[in-house]
């Protein structure tokens, strides 16, 4: 394709993405007012969305399952996740709840029909994205209810507004772009909304095979998943989620000695933990990929709950936790270093100790591995490729911002998990799938008074429909 005619094409796109803004907008706050937390349930959201890729993407049929019959359209369906398919499989995540027909994933798929051997006609995009939050109160001091979206000085507010519904909106809303002035990819495009992202990572691995295809193993496939992470990552932690019961012995107050309290013995049972966080982090330990980053290893007590009378010694605790570990190391070693510590501790105070896992079993993953420790400088790979396409995206999408323009988005690792693991080289061959995670600039994710800015949700937009005629092609819808 000419220079010239991309730097229209590209003018054209910007153009197109600035029309919708609004429109985008309005359907960000209408997710973020869906209270999509695990108790609640992401079906309302996933139908919300499903209808609108079913309206302007797809045949705005409802038809299940089905393909469409109609031109130039998107196939769009809800993908079930169910228990007995992925339960057996790497990276399943252990629950207690069940999965019924409430739980599924939204894919909207176009198998692009270029067939001119034009180079690149072999590439294939995903943009998977999560739609469930992490719970949040009023009472826990947010300025406004948390799935009540207000926008103030260039910022949406509100659960999940930047973690990650509007990364999932830029996403789609760039498709829906490039159709409305009548552009198609010249290549597979698809696109996939995914459960329980926050506690399991098993909607993923549900759609995992089913958001790929109809890429092929000769197929150059990129995926960007739009976290809130306003760069380029290249690694991320590995994370298990734990619980333990402990029990005490209970007496009167008056008698404390002769008692064990199971609520002072949980805490010292975290502290035996947090020894071992700090031999996780010690340098000789760290991988190449996080050297420089401040105590990416952490531990969380996440929940306590304990005790049945203020004058009585307690009998039984129980308490939820999360431990972080490096890239590379099993699940299974961390469960040992895990049992061991907390059971010596537990000896040692006369407790007993019960433990069980529920929910993340993630694999630590190195997403870019040219690009850990300088060692993309010089080549050339389909990493590269996927990286400098993406670089100059941003770079074009930012121009017209002051204060980011000419800014190289940063390539780096993150301290938590996310899906991007399913795509990473433990699950797919490094030499036809690359995947990332780059979206719009947000701020207390997980915390208080979560928030999204609305131009950087602009600018990862317009990134992402530049990056589709990049990496996929463009060409005029058939009339």
């Amino acid at each position: 394709m000419p220079a010239a005619h991309e730097l229209v094409l590209s003018d054209e796109i910007i153009s197109a993405v600035d029309a919708i803004q609004g429109e985008a907008t309005e359907f960000l706050k209408t997710i973020v007012a869906i209270d999509s937390t695990l108790d609640k349930g992401e079906e309302e959201v996933q139908t919300t969305i499903l209808k609108l890729l079913q309206e302007t993407l797809g045949s705005g049929a409802d038809v299940e399952g089905a393909k469409s019959t109609q031109p130039n359209c998107f196939d769009v369906g809800r993908i079930p996740v169910i228990l007995d398919k992925i339960k057996d499989k790497r990276g399943f995540s252990p629950v207690d709840w069940k999965y019924d027909e409430s739980k599924f994933n939204v894919v909207a798929s176009y198998q692009g029909g270029s067939s001119d051997g034009t180079e690149g006609s072999n590439k294939a995009l995903l943009l998977q994205g999560h739609v469930d939050v992490v719970p949040a109160n009023e009472s826990d001091g947010w300025t406004h209810p948390p799935f009540s979206p207000i926008i103030k000085d260039g910022r949406m507010y509100g659960r999940g507004s930047g973690d990650m519904k509007a990364g999932v909106v830029s996403m789609i809303y760039a498709v829906i772009a490039l159709r409305r002035i009548g552009y198609l990819p010249r290549t597979n495009l698809t696109i996939c909304t995914v459960i329980e992202e926050e506690c399991t990572g098993n909607g993923a691995l549900a759609a995992n095979h089913t958001s790929l295809l109809p890429f092929s193993d000769t197929t150059k496939t990129a995926v960007i998943i739009p976290e809130p992470f306003n760069f380029i990552v290249n690694a991320q932690m590995g994370v298990l989620w734990f619980n333990a019961k402990i029990t005490g012995k209970p007496c009167h107050v008056l008698q404390t000695s002769a008692g064990s309290n199971a609520i002072e013995g949980a805490f010292s049972l975290f502290a035996a933990l947090k020894v071992l966080e700090e031999k996780y982090n010690e340098p000789s330990n760290t991988h190449s990929a996080y050297i420089g980053i401040d105590h990416p290893v952490n531990f969380n007590l996440g929940k306590i709950e304990g005790g049945n009378w203020a004058s009585s010694v307690p009998s039984s605790c129980r308490f939820e936790a999360r431990v972080g570990f490096w890239p590379g190391i099993k699940i299974e070693d961390v469960k040992r270093d895990i049992e061991s510590t907390l059971n010596d501790e537990a000896n040692k105070l006369g407790l007993g100790l019960e433990i069980a896992y529920r929910g993340f079993q993630a694999d630590g993953a190195v997403l870019l591995p040219d690009f850990v420790g300088g060692e993309a400088s010089g080549k050339k790979s389909l990493q590269t490729d996927f990286v400098d396409s993406l670089q100059k995206c941003y770079k074009t999408a930012s121009a017209d911002d002051e204060s980011n323009a000419g800014r190289t988005l940063l390539v780096k690792p993150i301290t938590c998990t996310c899906d991007a693991r399913f795509y990473s080289n433990l699950y797919q061959n490094p030499d036809n799938v690359v995947v990332t995670c780059f979206g719009p600039e947000s701020d207390s994710i997980h915390g208080v008074d979560e928030s999204v800015s609305l131009k950087s949700f602009r600018d990862c937009m317009v990134t992402i429909a530049l990056f589709i005629n990049e990496w996929c092609g463009l060409e005029k819808e058939e009339t």
